[in-house]
């Protein structure tokens, strides 16, 4: 029978031994995905005394390989910066609780421990959560008294109070950082598990060769990634679970090259690139011996308006000034953000676009290696997921 293609799921975990199978711990909400099992075709094309040019084909070595288009869920990308880049750094989260009970519209809270100035706040769980920025550092020696508002921007007399009311003792949280740098450590390796509607397999082994992240004001911020695995096996049916936090919106992205923040920034892809092989060697098995990463490569290319003269200086100049890309969610919907930053960037093309009916330019840029970001590129993620990817 025709089955519908919407009941397929995907779901990921990371792995303790590279090329050991482990059931999904996370689900991967896709809108495109493309799996193959590719066999290497052995061919026989000897001459046996007739006018045929194949006398035989053999099924050779054989790996898997995938490509995923989905949203930038914020708990979700560490995984693939995580796979891609190099390994998570993480900064702990302040951890409190209210000191005194809130009512529907407080502006300020009192909290047992200090809260930073000028950051996102969970307040409380399940049904009851809800997100605040504070707005400037806290007063006081115990309890602590932090102004909030739930809309970014929104300050001093101009603050947008709590949604709702929480007691005293509530759950107070910061976001965890994670950053993720390049370093000598091994990559991670990871667990697919697909359900395609007609029968469960597995693939181990998974490297993630290419990431995406392409960020246009008019929609959801997008990501593409690429793999390279072991083989696909059957496997017993899973159950993923999935993010329950937005994607990150396009609208929300700050640019800063140049020097210094702008506006101009119509769209921006980055790529993270590192080529990865399916190595078959004397195991005497049909699959690889191993999946293999290579060296890193990073680029991209940013679309803006062109009023000025500044961001063509970049290419015509040859200057090679940091370049960060910035999404950050409405504080109310969670406040999460990723960074990009190439804290040394090489903008390489940059072109004049006069067909519009405003001008503007296009240009393309590569991450050249530093010692600030270890590497070409740095990703610093905050999402309220504390344990690391």
């Amino acid at each position: 029978m025709t089955q519908i293609s919407r009941l397929a799921t995907l779901g990921l975990a990371k792995e303790s031994v590279a090329g050991t199978y482990v059931a999904p711990t996370t689900g991967i909400p896709f809108q495109k995905g493309d799996f193959e099992d590719v066999f290497a075709e052995v061919k026989d094309e000897s001459i046996r005394g007739n006018d045929t040019i194949l006398q035989g084909v053999y099924q050779g070595t054989v790996h898997a390989t995938w490509s995923l288009d989905f949203l930038a869920y914020p708990d979700l990308i560490g995984h693939f910066l995580a796979g891609v880049i190099g390994p998570d750094t993480v900064t702990p989260a302040t951890a409190t609780t209210l000191s005194a009970s809130t009512i529907v519209g407080a502006t300020s809270i009192q909290t047992a421990v200090a809260l930073p100035a000028g950051t996102v706040i969970r307040i409380d769980t399940s049904t009851n959560t809800e997100y605040a920025w504070t707005d400037g550092a806290a007063t006081g020696t115990g309890p602590y008294t932090s102004n909030v508002t739930t809309v970014l921007g929104k300050i001093g007399a101009n603050r947008v109070g709590l949604q709702l009311a929480h007691t005293s003792s509530a759950a107070v949280t910061t976001p965890t950082t994670h950053t993720f740098k390049q370093s000598a450590s091994p990559l991670p390796t990871y667990s697919l598990t697909l359900y395609d509607t007609t029968q469960t397999i597995s693939c181990s082994y998974v490297r993630w060769s290419d990431l995406q992240v392409k960020i246009d004001p008019k929609g959801a911020v997008q990501l593409s990634v690429k793999a390279t695995s072991m083989p696909s096996v059957t496997q017993s049916n899973a159950t993923p679970t999935y993010s329950t936090f937005d994607p990150l919106l396009g609208w929300s992205w700050t640019m800063t090259n140049a020097g210094a923040s702008s506006t101009r920034g119509l769209s921006f892809d980055a790529t993270v690139k590192r080529a990865v092989e399916a190595i078959a060697s004397s195991d005497g098995t049909q699959g690889p011996r191993e999946i293999f990463a290579g060296p890193i490569e990073v680029d991209g290319t940013y679309k803006a308006i062109f009023e000025n003269q500044v961001d063509l200086g970049l290419y015509l100049n040859y200057t090679q000034s940091p370049t960060t890309a910035m999404v950050q969610q409405p504080v109310a919907r969670g406040g999460q953000s990723l960074a990009l930053t190439m804290s040394k960037s090489g903008y390489i093309k940059g072109k004049r676009d006069l067909g519009s009916s405003y001008t503007q330019a296009d240009f393309s840029l590569v991450g050249i290696y530093n010692t600030t970001d270890g590497g070409a590129v740095q990703a610093v993620l905050q999402n309220f997921q504390t344990a690391a990817y």
